[in-house]
């Protein structure tokens, strides 16, 4: 059986970091052994940010001395997400030889399958707690919703106000573009603004962020307008934390940014498909973060 799959699994257990011959890894990535449910072992590249998390979590877990296996988990939003699992003693053990026999045999018993789909069940039971907590934070967050916005759609009962602000992920992708403030809710702290953003994906959403950093974006913003250029505030991840930034944009840029938030406030939707204008802004917010 060969190692290398062209039809991955959408869920899949980790196995060990490889290098292939004749194979270049692209930078940044990883080639992973891994095996899907019934046993059958291939390869797939991962990111090397991706790789150090799962190490970072799992040297977390090793620390009270528990038995841990990673699912990488198909979220159906083009990407694929690790997810550190507890197993018991059986299935540690049966993990053990899967490595052994993948590593010197390049297959995997029969015997042993029963134990993977054991452990990729683990990580689905892990998958919908995390999508539990994630949606009642969402629901408590859309509950807030100033009513400046709601009373533009009286067609919306106060039991349907969930779906009304952008759709849940489970991962926003970065950077973030900061189309608009929105007002305070009750539960926001006092040093955080409720934003409505749009991220690299071209998914709308609410997000809160620091106000500090907010105030000082946003002086560097009216800088380069006074300069007579137009720019938006976006969002970065980093390594040690998230920061806000100025991407400068053109004046047919802006003004598709600022109908997509005028759409979104009267319908509370997005637009889709995205306008090419539009991705032409994501894709230089992207070209940032890698300058």
């Amino acid at each position: 059986m060969p190692l290398f799959h062209h039809n991955r699994p959408n869920h899949s257990l980790l196995l060990m970091p490889v290098r292939l011959r004749n194979k270049q890894c692209p930078k940044n990535k990883i080639w992973i052994l891994s095996c899907d449910a019934e046993g059958h072992l291939f390869t797939q590249l991962i990111g090397r940010s991706t790789y150090q998390r799962i190490r970072k979590e799992s040297q977390q877990v090793e620390i009270p001395h528990n038995n841990y296996a990673t699912i990488y988990w198909d979220t159906g939003a083009s990407r694929l997400t690790p997810l550190l699992v507890e197993i018991g003693d059986e299935e540690a053990w049966a993990l053990e030889h899967i490595l052994e026999h993948a590593f010197r045999r390049a297959i995997i018993p029969d015997i042993l399958t029963k134990y993977i789909k054991e452990i990729i069940r683990l990580g689905e039971f892990k998958r919908q707690e995390l999508l539990i907590g994630k949606a009642k934070k969402t629901r408590e967050a859309i509950s807030a919703t100033s009513s400046e916005v709601l009373d533009r759609l009286p067609y919306y009962r106060k039991q349907d106000t969930e779906v009304s602000i952008p759709i849940y992920k489970e991962e926003y992708a970065f950077p973030l573009i900061i189309l608009k403030r929105l007002p305070r809710a009750k539960n926001t702290p006092v040093d955080q603004r409720r934003l409505l953003f749009i991220d690299s994906d071209g998914d709308l959403a609410v997000t809160t962020l620091p106000l500090e950093q907010i105030n000082k974006a946003e002086r560097k913003l009216n800088n380069l307008h006074s300069r007579g250029k137009e720019g938006y505030l976006i969002c970065l991840r980093k390594p040690d934390g998230i920061s806000i930034d100025v991407v400068e944009i053109n004046d047919l840029q802006r003004q598709a940014l600022e109908n997509l938030t005028q759409y979104f406030e009267k319908t509370n939707l997005g637009k889709e498909p995205l306008s090419d204008t539009i991705k032409q802004v994501l894709t230089k917010a992207r070209e940032t973060v890698i300058s």
